[in-house]
């Protein structure tokens, strides 16, 4: 099954369909529009410096250094990073079937259940573990860029070496270290995420919302925009299409009808509101993919 991120055209899509593997070590350049956003793949995501909370499906991780999330690339994630401090972070996006030859079955099977959280699974490296795990990036970014003899051989290689290294961490983890604590805003939206990853097909009012989860109104937006960066109702409408987006991939359903089934007033709002996030309309969409 082939997944559409929200952005359409990303690199990472892109060197998944060229080479099944993506590599960024210690990237530090900046953008003022840190998009929610999908892709095809895995993604292993290495925090490095600065200031910054990831989401991932419900979940929200408050970001120290050292800090890495695992993660499957179609459910819907996004970094918001401080713009007041330097924002540093390694990662990389791989396909499933990159790796899988290089594994046992059972060895295959127990890295791949890192991955099964749907919220993301998190691990924090000690600072004496850091050195090792930011040789396995830079060894990895190395190889893919300058695509030397046997170049893949060693990406795999090193890519399952990081592999079983986080999945001897991820056995013993949590019980050795507490887990994180999120702050009362934090908390508060992760349960605003919660609600809304349920009712984002509904068209409920933000009253409705507040009195469901018995807060305030204004706290309720006022959390979820200082910590997202996103207002409630935009983060719902790109959840609407991102849906949209696997619907039209996996079903031959009418515009219309998928239009009714994810809650839009009319065919009409739906293709507006999709172009506007998408960059396309739903047809357009529709075709493109069936045309590769």
């Amino acid at each position: 099954m082939i997944l559409i991120s929200l952005m359409i055209h990303t690199p990472t899509n892109i060197a998944l369909d060229n080479n099944r593997i993506y590599v960024r070590d210690q990237a530090e350049d900046w953008q003022y529009n840190w998009p929610l956003h999908t892709h095809r793949g895995l993604e292993i995501y290495y925090f490095i410096q600065g200031q910054a909370n990831y989401i991932i499906g419900d979940a929200i991780y408050d970001l120290q250094p050292g800090d890495m999330l695992l993660f499957r690339g179609d459910v819907i994630h996004r970094v918001n990073p401080s713009n007041e401090v330097k924002y540093v972070r390694s990662y990389i996006n791989f396909t499933p079937e990159f790796i899988k030859q290089e594994l046992s079955n059972e060895l295959y099977e127990k890295i791949m259940k890192v991955f099964d959280n749907p919220n993301g699974f998190h691990l924090h490296w000690l600072p004496e573990e850091r050195e090792e795990i930011g040789r396995y990036f830079k060894a990895l970014h190395n190889e893919n860029q300058r695509e030397f003899f046997g170049y893949q051989y060693m990406l795999k290689s090193l890519l399952t070496q990081l592999l079983v290294h986080v999945y001897r961490k991820s056995k013993y983890l949590m019980e050795i270290t507490p887990s994180m604590q999120l702050s009362n805003s934090q908390l508060t939206v992760q349960r605003i995420l919660q609600y809304v990853n349920q009712v984002y097909k509904s068209n409920e009012s933000l009253d409705t919302m507040a009195s469901q989860l018995h807060l305030s109104k204004y706290y309720m937006c006022h959390c979820f925009k200082e910590i997202t960066g996103y207002t409630i109702n935009s983060y719902m409408m790109r959840k609407r299409v991102d849906e949209a987006k696997r619907l039209l991939l996996e079903s031959g359903e009418t515009i219309s009808a998928l239009s009714e089934q994810l809650g839009f007033n009319s065919t009409i709002h739906f293709s507006r509101t999709f172009k506007q996030y998408a960059g396309m309309s739903p047809q357009a969409f529709r075709k493109a993919i069936n045309n590769k």
